[in-house]
């Protein structure tokens, strides 16, 4: 079956004996065949089915087979210094000169034929079936350089004619050429045949001096040329803009991800050598219009997203026991029943996205998407054609087809606007516009898209002091300020510190396989410190110390150690807080009046009076 692999079919009796006779030279596996002009695509599908990988054939036949399959085909053409001898021949036999398809070896000739003794006539390529009358338009004493094809009919008319024959080097040339097509698709598992006619890449192969001897469909579209004709050029009048061919050509090397623009599009294109031996064979390109790309990766991304816009947290994920933490976590579940827009308030760490995850996998858009972008993560450009999406063509780069943005993707849920206290005032207004319109404007386009959504926004900063110094605008702290959430910090919630260490602990224990516990000393440490990274800091903390220690037991020195060196991060820090509101005064004192009011700095009669107003 290996001599299946590859056929040479010749639309003459002396072309299939000539190619017959080089490969029994060679001892190449692969057939010969003849076939008339009639049955030309008929064998050519038939070799196909019956397992031929590559296909080779003379001249203007080959362009006729690559319209029949869909495999590569190899087209065996003539070497200019033979042209040049037949035209040699001709002047002797006539004064006016008639040359079929020869015309990329013979294009500096023509430049000059004004110089020439004789009259030089081309004739350009034309299908097969329109050469009889395309002959019949010759005059008695032309002299017809041609091949074997145009040969017969000439004879016919009684033409004088010259016969230019392919030389055996171009016939084993293409056979070893073919070869090294087998030998890429058996490294590349099956997958580079396939590639040649695929309808996503553009294919284009170049032969050692730079002639293109194949194209697919899609790159004749790319490069605006036609299919059956483009091969009778050279790549640097077809495709001139891939200079890295001519590179890859002189020096063997690869050249990826490369970019070409050919009119009003960019490609990327790879052109990459085969070598087969020593011997250079040519070079394989494969391009494809950036946009394509573009659109790939989008497509990639989206599908990626998609499985992530979903809320991974319910409200059960939250954990804590404190009084203030009870408090946050009743107020939370009774906002998830609501539909109006949740500004969540605390520092860094304390677990803003939780909440907002919490919040919607509570509340009745629950089997919607979530989707989340922080909003200090991305300049302001980016930004908003992230959360806006973008219309065809709307800037340099922008993908062909346009993009949906955040809010469009978040559609029938909930989008999470984290650090919504870093954009801009010009972004504010946009976002404002959404809050109050339900709609979006894509970046470049002017048509109104609604969209279904309830927005939770979190920061960590000062709103109301970024409002008073004109940062923030007013109209939107209050749209998006309906339902405030302030997460305490975990220095106020003593009572959670090792509970919400321990549970970190179990999941280090169940990862590594080993049971972890902390030591009493140890617990008394963590509840000396402040914390001011929050919960981020005291996971952290539980994942080094799982990693560092040589036994199960953690003690106190570990999480010294990890405080002493944290603590320079923070030095504004202090041990102590001087002032307290109310529930901060409860919350560190666990519920003791006695203590919290020493904390106010009240007496235990002024601090019944405050929670007295409180409860009213």
């Amino acid at each position: 079956m290996e001599d299946r692999k590859i056929a040479i079919i010749a639309s003459d009796l002396l072309g299939a004996e000539k190619a017959q006779k080089v490969v029994r030279s060679l001892q190449a596996k692969c057939r010969v065949l003849f076939a008339s002009l009639d049955e030309l695509s008929q064998v050519a599908r038939s070799q196909v089915e019956q397992g031929a990988k590559v296909l080779i054939a003379f001249g203007m036949f080959a362009k006729i087979i690559r319209q029949s399959v869909d495999v590569p085909v190899i087209m065996v053409d003539l070497r200019p210094e033979d042209v040049l001898e037949g035209l040699l021949q001709a002047a002797e036999l006539g004064k006016r000169v008639a040359v079929v398809g020869f015309r990329k070896v013979l294009r500096d000739v023509f430049r000059i034929r004004k110089l020439l003794t004789i009259e030089l006539v081309d004739i350009p390529t034309v299908m097969p079936e329109q050469m009889p009358d395309v002959l019949k338009a010759l005059q008695p004493d032309d002299v017809l350089v041609c091949g074997y094809y145009q040969l017969q009919l000439a004879k016919r008319l009684q033409l004088r004619t010259v016969l230019v024959k392919p030389r055996d080097e171009e016939i084993a040339k293409a056979i070893s050429m073919a070869e090294s097509y087998l030998e890429r698709e058996q490294d590349a598992a099956g997958a580079s045949t396939q590639l040649l006619e695929s309808s996503v890449y553009a294919s284009l192969t170049i032969d050692p001096e730079g002639n293109i001897v194949m194209m697919n469909r899609l790159a004749a579209e790319y490069l605006g040329a036609d299919q059956l004709t483009a091969v009778a050029f050279s790549m640097e009048e077809v495709c001139p803009q891939f200079t890295r061919i001519t590179d890859a050509i002189a020096n063997r090397h690869s050249y990826l991800n490369q970019i070409a623009k050919i009119g009003d599009k960019s490609f990327l294109y790879h052109a990459e050598p085969m070598v087969r031996g020593e011997e250079l064979q040519g070079v394989l390109v494969i391009f494809q219009d950036v946009n394509t790309v573009l659109n790939a990766e989008v497509s990639i991304r989206r599908k990626l997203t998609e499985k992530d816009n979903r809320a991974r947290y319910t409200m059960d994920s939250i954990h804590g026991h404190s009084p203030c933490m009870t408090q946050v976590l009743k107020l939370a579940l009774k906002y998830s029943r609501a539909d109006e827009t949740v500004l969540i308030l605390g520092e860094t760490g304390v677990g803003k996205e939780l909440f907002a995850q919490g919040i919607h996998s509570a509340s009745s858009r629950r089997n919607g998407p979530f989707v989340a972008i922080n909003c200090a993560s991305l300049p302001e450009s980016i930004l908003e054609s992230e959360l806006f999406g973008y219309v065809k063509g709307a800037f340099t780069g922008a993908d062909r087809d346009g993009k949906r943005g955040l809010f469009e993707n978040a559609h029938t849920g909930t989008i999470f606007l984290d650090e919504i206290g870093e954009i801009s005032l010009a972004l504010q207004g946009k976002l404002l516009r959404v809050l109050q319109e339900h709609s979006i404007r894509r970046v470049g386009g002017d048509k109104l898209i609604p969209v279904d959504i309830r927005v939770i926004a979190a920061t960590n900063r000062d709103l109301i002091a970024m409002v008073r110094e004109g940062r923030f605008r007013s109209d939107l702290y209050f749209r998006i300020n309906v339902l405030a959430l302030r997460i305490p910090p975990l220095r106020q919630r003593q009572g959670d510190i090792v509970l919400l260490a321990e549970e970190f602990l179990e999941e280090a224990s169940l990862r590594s396989g080993r049971s972890y516990y902390f030591t009493e000393e140890a617990k008394e440490a963590m509840l000396q410190y402040r914390w001011p990274g929050n919960i981020r800091e005291l996971q952290n903390m539980v994942r080094r110390v799982t990693v560092i220690s040589d036994t199960e037991k953690i003690g106190r020195e570990l999480v010294e150690a990890y405080i002493e060196e944290n603590i320079r991060l923070y030095p504004s820090e202090t041990p102590e807080k001087t002032s307290y509101t109310l529930e901060e005064a409860m919350a560190l004192a666990a519920g003791n009046k006695k203590r919290a009011a020493e904390l106010l700095g009240v007496s235990r009669t002024t601090l019944y009076r405050m929670l007295e107003r409180k409860d009213s």
